[in-house]
Formats: C-alpha cells, sequence, structure tokens
C-alpha cells in the first residue's frame, strides 16, 4: 500500500487563531501545484485531513482531480496531537493508497513512527509517498518526493 503525506500550503502570517488560518495566494499555488503531481502519479482511494483550514484548502485543491474519493476528516492529526494515535487511526481506514493532508510538527513525527527514522521537517506543500504493507510503526520506505517550487 501506499501512504501519501502531504503538507499543508502556506498560511501566511499569524493573524488568526492558528485553527481558522487560510492559504496565502502562494500556498493556493503550492498546493495547485501538489495536486497536479499527484493526479499524474498516483490515483489515491482515501483522502484524510485535518479540520484545520488551510489543511482543508490544500485537500480542496487536491479533490478536484478525484472527485469520487472518499474523505475523512480527523481531529488527531493536528499540529500538536499525538502522532502515535494517528498513526494507529490511520490504520484502521480503508484503501490502497491513502493521502494524508495535514500540518507540522506532527507530519514528520507520523512519517519518523512509520520509518523508524528520526523525524525531518516538510517544506509548505511538500508530499512524501511511503510503501508498507501495513499502517505500522517501523514498517514503511519512503519511495519518492514532491517539493513545490514557486
Amino acid at each position: 500500500m501506499h501512504l501519501i503525506l502531504v503538507r499543508h500550503g502556506d498560511a501566511g502570517a499569524y493573524t488568526l487563531p492558528d485553527h481558522v488560518r487560510n492559504l496565502s495566494p502562494l500556498g493556493t499555488q503550492q498546493a495547485a501545484m501538489t495536486a497536479a503531481w499527484l493526479q499524474q502519479h498516483y490515483q489515491p482511494d482515501h483522502l484524510i485531513v485535518s479540520p484545520y483550514h488551510r489543511a482543508q484548502q490544500t485537500l480542496a485543491k487536491i479533490c478536484q482531480g478525484f472527485a469520487e474519493v472518499p474523505i475523512t476528516t480527523l481531529e488527531c492529526i493536528t499540529p500538536d496531537e499525538d502522532a502515535s494515535t494517528a498513526v494507529n487511526q490511520l490504520g484502521d481506514l480503508p484503501g490502497e493508497c491513502l493521502v494524508v493532508v495535514c500540518h507540522m510538527p506532527i507530519i514528520a513525527k507520523i512519517a519518523g513512527i512509520l520509518t523508524g527514522e528520526p523525524p525531518e521537517a516538510f517544506a509548505l506543500a511538500e508530499a512524501r509517498v511511503y510503501d508498507m504493507g501495513i499502517i505500522a510503526p517501523n514498517l514503511a520506505v519512503e519511495i519518492t518526493r514532491f517539493v513545490p517550487t514557486c
């Protein structure tokens, strides 16, 4: 199976509470580039997203190419949640190609748990693709990544 972890695009300045910050124009462009890359290379069968606005807006760009794919919003993938809980909940979701849109630092911690490697920061709107038999600690191998340049 493939698990594709995507960090949201740029949200600009902290002028609103964190959960309602929106993508900046740059973030919208970044999200569109990542969405186009995903559409060229993958066919997800489940989309998972944080409830925070900027993650939802990033997913909206991705959804433009995958209109029929089911979406699950998970509260446990917001920035400061426990990554082990997130990995457990992701493991309960159906699908052979999952796209997860969330935030730093949890996205790096999820990747670290899955690969058994130290967490590594994700760039804005970066997508990393992992191959594994099941979603569980130490079973994932990163096979590719995409970082939008704009």
